[in-house]
């Protein structure tokens, strides 16, 4: 009986690879100004900062402000955030190929 749970839970856990569906929690710096920037529209990024990059002086663009779901950015502030990031399926064109949704804010510090 528990190897046919076993079994179900591989076969369910290959089956989401197999698909694309491709999700993880991933923590990320967000910097306390945006800059203006063009890409599918004009608007303001986001500075941030994933992976290695958290804690260096180097900083991604991240377009656009309301791009992270339920994330209201306020200037003047550093977050550290956890974000779920999911890989979209037939993304439109002009359109990213990875959502992202906050998870929880983990600090936000004045700056």
């Amino acid at each position: 009986m528990i190897q046919n749970g076993f079994m179900g839970i591989v076969f369910l856990l290959f089956s989401f690879s197999l698909t694309g569906d491709t999700v993880k929690v991933v923590d990320m710096m967000v910097n306390s100004y945006t800059v203006e920037c063009v890409g599918e529209m004009e608007g303001n990024c986001l500075l941030v900062q994933e992976g290695d990059e958290i804690g260096t002086e180097d900083w991604s663009l991240f377009y656009y402000e309301d791009s992270i779901s339920g994330f209201d950015y306020e200037p003047g502030y550093i977050y550290h955030i956890k974000v779920q990031k999911k890989k979209v399926k037939n993304p439109p064109m002009d359109g990213s190929s990875i959502s992202y949704r906050l998870v929880r804010i983990v600090s936000k510090e004045k700056v």
